[in-house]
């Protein structure tokens, strides 16, 4: 895996690139990469996940021919130009070929291929493609997850805490937001693999199997998966510190890990309420008003 997104890389990709056989995520967006992509990148036959967007690459559009491990591709504002060609060699699992804001003038399509093709912002939309589904903006995420509350009907907590799954009482969740930078998938409707993230977290972090409330999970601007993460306390209403401690550094820390799919990750905690403190200026303070963070 190799992840320099947004690292202010300048200059040409190298060509030694094609030779790393090993990679399964490569992500070059956000950066300030000129010139034509390497002519050998598709000898990077196990790759999942190419991204090298924002960018001011040009030439023709990478040939992709052999990538059959390739599940997205985003190659979207840069400076492509000429012909694309999607080939009749394009693997099963490719979902996703985002070419959006380039100079592509003409495109060949593969009958092989009926996933998701964006060419909006391209001279091709001008002309005859211009009113087939390639040249629509569309909405990237239709649908999105959130762990099922359903059995716990209509109950209703006050706004400081939130419903536990598991017991479907009210309590004071530790919460978060996870940011995964190289997820191996795009679908955010498959309830398998968010399922497969809680019970990862209740397991490896020793909590209560159901109590984990994840919501909202989304593709940001910088294209990491973000979500949304709630985790509740195995009795009463309220971690305690040393919980709270304990389950922080092994998410910051990263000693947490998450199952092989979501890929690299960091963790952004919000301030806990623990029992008996009061939010004063975004930071929850004993009832002393001593001023002392309570994260």
């Amino acid at each position: 895996m190799r992840l320099f997104d947004g690292n202010k890389l300048s200059g040409a990709i190298p060509d030694t690139l094609g030779l790393v056989q090993t990679l399964e995520v490569l992500r070059l967006d956000r950066n300030s990469l000129i010139g034509p992509v390497p002519s050998n990148l598709n000898n990077l036959t196990n790759v999942n996940e190419l991204n090298l967007a924002y960018n001011q690459l040009t030439g023709t559009v990478p040939n992709l021919t052999g990538m059959d491990h390739l599940s997205y591709v985003k190659l979207k504002d840069n400076s492509f130009n000429d012909t694309f060609s999607m080939g009749d060699s394009i693997g099963g699992s490719l979902q996703l070929v985002d070419l959006q804001n380039n100079q592509i003038s003409s495109v060949t399509l593969s009958s092989g291929y009926t996933n998701s093709l964006v060419l909006v912002g391209n001279p091709v939309c001008n002309t005859s493609l211009s009113n087939t589904v390639y040249c629509q903006n569309t909405d990237e995420n239709p649908k999105t997850y959130a762990t099922n509350l359903a059995n716990c009907g209509n109950k209703l907590c006050s706004p400081d805490e939130k419903l536990n799954p598991q017991s479907c009482e009210c309590a004071y969740a530790y919460e978060g937001t996870l940011y995964f930078r190289g997820p191996s998938f795009r679908e955010l409707f498959d309830s398998n693999i968010f399922h497969s993230l809680e019970s990862s977290l209740w397991n490896k972090l020793n909590l209560t199997p159901g109590s984990v409330f994840l919501e909202n999970p989304f593709f940001n601007i910088n294209d990491y998966l973000q979500i949304q993460l709630a985790l509740f306390p195995p009795t009463g209403k309220y971690f305690n510190r040393s919980e709270v401690a304990r389950i922080g550094f092994a998410m910051s820390n990263q000693t947490y890990k998450p199952p092989h799919q979501f890929g690299p990750y960091y963790f952004i905690a919000s301030p806990y309420h623990f029992q008996g403190t009061t939010l004063q200026g975004g930071l929850y303070t004993s009832g002393g008003g001593d001023g002392r963070s309570c994260n």
